[in-house]
């Protein structure tokens, strides 16, 4: 078979290309790059401009006329004829493991609640599938089925898995966003506000009736009460977000003030604020507590059917639903946390797919029945210097309750006093240091088996990072510098830090984490490192509670500008990295009301040049996700555009 292999890749603005060589039977066949107009932040809402106020659905899907520069993408269609393969060059090294801690999980296994048949769905049910896909993944950790406790991680595997849905969607052929839960839109005259007309006859899973607007308005409400954990709480409070239902099938949205971020961040499903619409029937009948557990209510074209944690997700197609069905019957997603674990289980044919570690690849693309691939969006792997509290009042002048925040801590080197200007540049001066005491290009090409690149932007990706570039970001590997800015800002020996690695998103993300520790020890003192999961760390992160470093690692991320949401850790955010600065949330604040492109991309630039000169985040790599598929099975695997997250299970077809 020929097989197509990605040239690592390591400069910020290089790109991949692909060379053949031969091996044993069939054909693989790579979908060439292709350009597209993607706006640098999202759709630029004009009250001016009929193109860009309205949609409706036509015969193919409506598309959301969006302006800006031309971005290259590259399609995530796995061949019609067979697979896109990727894989990592020859001399792809391999890293060695550590055993990788102990689940701090309790095991939880939870099943549908259903309520009594009701009226036949108004689509003709699809034919009956047959078919099992099974996927092996590092952590399949309980999300809660209530939209204000959901946390960002658990909240993307559930659309991407085809549970639940929201209102636009990637499409699969192209990087724009087309309808899936609404049938049209209309930009209000005033720019405030915009009302939605929901598509008719979509069914909940568990018989919990049809979709109305009372859903859409509560399942909206819910993710930005007091006291919720969604990503999008801070943008909503901002705008003043309110949601009202006009009619059955009708629900306006409107701001308090204008932002042209808002809509894709709440009805696109590539960001972490997406609004998923659960059933308000269902939590009103069954309580709070209940329905936090209880696997009912999406709306997708698959229903969990089971979610044992710690062990499997068994998801089964929805003979009710209301678009293009599954061609599964059932999907499987298997935990398994070793990554070796994972490709032993590929090789054997227990698991169709999993995630491949860099240095694997090689080994996995030599099996003749099975392929590599390199897709969607790379996952930002970076260090937060947690503990930088520093703000008393929100943006809007409200107090910040509690202040001090628990994690605040002046005593860390790369916190400082907030209100003492010499103590902030002596902090700024050390977190500089760390970020030049990291060899970006040796985690790439050591660790990664060269599948990534040097990150020098926090949160920044490609195709965005491509476009926006500018020389003065590039952070050097400079160990002597370094240590100059160390001595400068008064710790001439060093200092102790504690890094915590959580898991649950990169196969290597310890390693990477690991490596870090290692090169900031190079400056002098002791540098500890504590693994533990993600959702076991996130809890003392929304209380504010941390102030030592924390690498984070992404296994996947999104065509979403980061200042929609990861650049803009505010106070009123639940998820917060132990970064609450005014400065750059005022910079995000112009951009929030700005129609023009050009002037965007000004102001742009200042944000990532405040974010460049004072490292609060400080970036590592960016790692691409390398996925192994069963190829003697698997024909062809669609996969939605803009977002990195694995699934799209629906449009998997066997051969």
């Amino acid at each position: 078979m020929k097989i197509i292999e990605m040239v690592r890749r390591g400069h910020h603005h290089s790109t991949s290309t692909c060379v053949d060589r031969q091996q044993k039977q069939g054909t693989f066949e790579i979908q060439p790059e292709y350009a597209t107009r993607r706006t640098l932040h999202y759709v630029l809402w004009t009250v001016d401009s009929p193109n860009v106020k309205s949609g409706t659905l036509g015969g193919t899907g409506m598309r959301i006329n969006v302006r800006g520069r031309s971005l290259t993408y590259v399609a995530a269609t796995i061949g019609i004829l067979g697979l896109i393969a990727g894989c990592g060059g020859s001399d792809a090294q391999r890293a060695t493991s550590p055993a990788s801690p102990a689940a701090t999980s309790t095991t939880l296994s939870v099943t549908a609640t259903a309520l009594p048949e009701e009226s036949p769905a108004t689509e003709t049910p699809p034919a009956h599938p047959v078919e099992t896909f099974t996927l092996a993944a590092s952590d399949i950790t309980f999300p809660a089925m209530v939209p204000s406790q959901l946390p960002v991680a658990p909240s993307g595997f559930m659309r991407r898995w085809g549970v639940y849905e929201t209102a636009m969607v990637w499409a699969v052929d192209r990087p724009e966003l087309e309808m899936r839960l609404i049938t049209g839109w209309e930009m209000d005259s005033d720019g405030l506000g915009w009302t939605l007309e929901l598509k008719q006859g979509v069914q909940f899973h568990g018989g919990w009736g049809e979709m109305t607007a009372e859903d859409f308005v509560w399942s909206f409400e819910d993710e930005i009460r007091d006291g919720s954990i969604h990503s999008g709480i801070g943008l909503a409070r901002a705008t003043g977000a309110k949601a009202e239902a006009v009619d059955i099938y009708t629900v306006s949205i409107r701001l308090d003030m204008f932002n042209s971020f808002f809509f894709e961040a709440f009805f696109g499903n590539g960001s972490g604020a997406s609004t998923k619409v659960f059933s308000k029937k269902r939590i009103e009948t069954l309580g709070v507590d209940a329905a936090f557990l209880d696997l009912s209510g999406g709306t997708g074209p698959f229903v969990f059917e089971k979610w044992a944690q710690g062990d499997e997700v068994v998801l089964e197609a929805f003979d009710r639903y209301h678009g293009t069905p599954s061609r599964l019957k059932t999907v499987r997603i298997l935990e398994i946390k070793e990554p070796a674990t994972q490709i032993a289980a590929l090789k054997s044919g227990q698991v169709d797919a999993s995630l491949v570690p860099a240095p694997l690849a090689e080994d996995v693309a030599r099996d003749p029945r099975l392929g590599t691939l390199a897709f969607g969006v790379p996952g930002s792997q970076r260090l937060y210097p947690q503990g930088q509290f520093c703000m008393e009042t929100t943006l809007a002048g409200e107090p910040v309750e509690p202040y001090p925040r628990p994690g605040y801590d002046p005593s860390k080197p790369w916190v400082g006093e907030c209100n003492d200007p010499v103590s902030q540049e002596n902090a700024r001066k050390v977190r500089m240091a760390m970020s030049m005491a990291i060899d970006r290009q040796s985690i790439v090409d050591n660790i990664l088996g060269g599948f990534g690149r040097p990150s020098y932007l926090p949160e920044v990706l490609p195709p965005l990072l491509d476009t926006v570039w500018q020389d003065r970001w590039f952070i050097p590997y400079d160990l002597d510098a370094a240590r100059i800015l160390l001595v400068e800002a008064g710790y001439p020996d060093g200092f102790d830090a504690l890094i915590r690695i959580t898991t649950g998103s990169h196969p290597l993300e310890v390693e990477m984490g690991q490596a870090v520790a290692q090169f900031l020890g190079a400056l002098g003192g002791e540098v500890r490192t504590e693994v533990l999961t993600y959702s076991g760390n996130r809890p003392s992160v929304v209380a504010r509670e941390r102030s030592d470093l924390w690498f984070r690692s992404s296994s996947a991320g999104t065509a979403e500008p980061p200042e929609l949401t990861q650049l803009r850790r505010n106070p009123e955010n639940a998820f917060n990295p132990g970064l609450e600065v005014r400065e750059p949330l005022a910079i995000i604040r112009r951009m929030d009301s700005i129609t023009s492109r050009d002037e965007i991309d000004k102001i742009r630039e200042q944000l990532y040049d405040g974010f460049s000169h004072n490292q609060w985040i400080i970036p590592v790599v960016l790692a691409d996700q390398i996925l192994g598929i069963n190829t003697d099975r698997i024909l062809e695997w669609k996969m939605t555009t803009g977002s990195g997250y694995l699934g799209d299970f629906e449009n998997i077809r066997f051969k």
